[in-house]
């Protein structure tokens, strides 16, 4: 599933390249560029920067748009369809199935991993616990751990 998501947004940059993408799809591509672009340039800066609520919403909306609104892309148009990889298995799989299952497995993802971080805490009560992550995972883990009941964490960058 992973080398679709790439290929699938490699053929929406050769469409948009093209001028083949409609005007809906076009402003829906170039927002997610937008977005990634200002990520990359926060990235590039010290984690005081990149660990923040601002950049937070940024990476949130960017995520949204790479699972989300890039799907709506790709969904109605017969290119991600007819385009298929060989996965591992020796299966073929269309560059439009391999991007829906790649954009199912960043909710299942990171909803596991904030599962599991609340799990460790309940067996560890008292105790500090170290969650390492790429900060494109931080909004989506403090999200849901914030929404689980009886949640008392006390989350905190490590330069805090």
């Amino acid at each position: 599933m992973v080398p679709t998501d790439n290929l699938a947004v490699q053929l929406i940059d050769s469409l948009f390249k093209s001028h083949m993408l409609t005007t809906d799809e076009a402003s829906i591509y170039e927002s997610f560029q937008s977005i990634t672009s200002d990520l990359i340039s926060i990235a590039s800066l010290s984690p005081e920067n990149f660990n923040n609520t601002r950049t937070d919403s940024i990476a949130e909306k960017r995520q949204h748009y790479q699972y989300h609104e890039l799907f709506k892309i790709i969904i109605n148009r017969k290119e991600f369809a007819e385009r298929h990889v060989v996965k591992p298995d020796g299966t073929n799989i269309s560059y439009r199935d391999g991007f829906l299952l790649m954009s199912k497995f960043w909710d299942l993802r990171n909803k596991t991993m904030a599962d599991n971080i609340y799990k460790i805490s309940k067996q560890y009560p008292d105790k500090r616990i170290v969650v390492l992550t790429g900060f494109l995972h931080r909004y989506y883990l403090i999200k849901e751990l914030n929404n689980l009941d009886n949640v008392n964490l006390d989350i905190r960058s490590f330069y805090q």
